[in-house]
């Protein structure tokens, strides 16, 4: 009940709390400091309210004032109610995310829940735990005392994307995360790689769905994590779809224009969508590497490149724990370009782009 961060201290003849996460402090007179510490005891409100209570002052006064009490240090967030849990597996990286209510967790839970692992399998720990919480009419999310982000209700599920990826990449577990989509089928996997606004998600998303009957599935529309092996894990999250893909995907998914919109930390709106064909994230040999060139007016091609050149252009849009390319780095990418054919997709059209890449995985 307690949030984690909060503590009491007796300064003198002052009860004093200090809220770590807003590095401030609170006085509280000798009732109050009796109350907060049974309430971090443990005890109940109504085990308190007869603990306080005496001659002249009659048991529904003292529970009432403990009910104003615990409402102020509610809004406050310096005691919370039980958090619903959600446990997740970001790319081998274990996160347990605490919503401090349960309106909290209906916005954001369905959207990861193809990413939960069963609770047992971080009893032992989780890797890191993040704390989703309203304060002040925003929402706040928190790894520890840290506020990784402030956000309105829609803007909730971008901004745990984006918490929940950096800290699958900061982990350092893997040699590098590329950006790029991932689709895999037979074992294999084929990148997409390219500067936002390439396609990527979309093309990803067309071309699963018009693969589907032969094996091919989605793993990942946007980050790849690099094995020293040569090898890749996509992190598994629902496809971000921006406006301009809707009407594209529409005839593939009618249901795409009712899901909800959510808004990313740059303003841009997104749908994020799920029951598509999928794949394991991995991690898996790389088959194919396509780098995506989208310009309209552009006729469909689909040229070979030297693998350096596709090194360069990884390397471009590579992040790693320290933000440098290191040896080990380097050599993944070597491994894995040395089993991967490399191409350039220049296209203005969804259709002729999934025409040619579906004749590459057919080959």
């Amino acid at each position: 009940m307690i949030a984690e961060g909060v503590s009491l201290a007796f300064i003198g003849e002052h009860g004093v709390l200090f809220d770590e996460a807003r590095q401030e402090l609170f006085e509280l007179d000798g009732g109050m400091a009796f109350a907060w510490s049974r309430l971090a005891e443990g005890a109940a409100i109504g085990r308190i309210a007869e603990e306080m209570g005496g001659p002249g002052l009659p048991d529904g006064e003292v529970r009432a004032w403990l009910g104003q009490a615990v409402a102020e240090w509610t809004r406050l967030g310096l005691i919370r109610p039980p958090a619903v849990r959600q446990h997740l597996d970001i790319g081998g990286t274990r996160v347990e995310i605490r919503y401090a209510a349960a309106f909290l967790a209906d916005l954001a839970a369905p959207d990861f829940r193809h990413l939960e692992v069963a609770r047992g399998t971080v009893d032992d720990g989780p890797d890191c735990r993040f704390d989703v919480a309203e304060e002040d009419g925003t929402v706040v999310i928190r790894r520890g005392a840290l506020a990784l982000a402030t956000c309105r209700p829609d803007e909730i599920v971008p901004a745990l994307r984006g918490a929940l990826t950096l800290e699958a990449v900061q982990r350092g577990r893997h040699a590098v995360a590329l950006h790029a989509a991932t689709l895999a089928a037979g074992g294999h996997a084929l990148l997409l790689s390219g500067c936002p606004g390439a396609g990527k998600s979309t093309l990803a998303v067309g071309l699963a769905a018009a693969l589907a009957r032969s094996g091919l599935g989605l793993a990942g529309d946007d980050v790849a994590l690099l094995g020293a092996d040569g090898r890749v894990t996509a992190l598994r999250f629902a496809p971000a779809l921006k406006p301009g893909s809707w009407p594209l995907l529409a005839g593939m998914r009618p249901d795409l224009l009712d899901l909800p919109v959510h808004v990313r930390y740059d303003g841009q709106q997104v749908r994020f969508l799920d029951g598509l064909p999928s794949a394991g994230g991995g991690p898996l040999p790389v088959r194919w590497i396509v780098g995506l060139d989208r310009r309209d007016g552009a006729g469909p091609a689909l040229e070979r490149l030297d693998p350096l050149e596709t090194l360069r252009d990884l390397i471009g849009g590579a992040a790693s724990a320290d933000d440098r390319l290191g040896t080990g780095a380097f050599q993944a990418l070597a491994r894995m370009l040395d089993g991967a054919g490399c191409y350039r997709l220049t296209y203005a059209r969804l259709d002729d782009a999934v025409a040619l890449l579906a004749g590459l995985c057919g080959s």
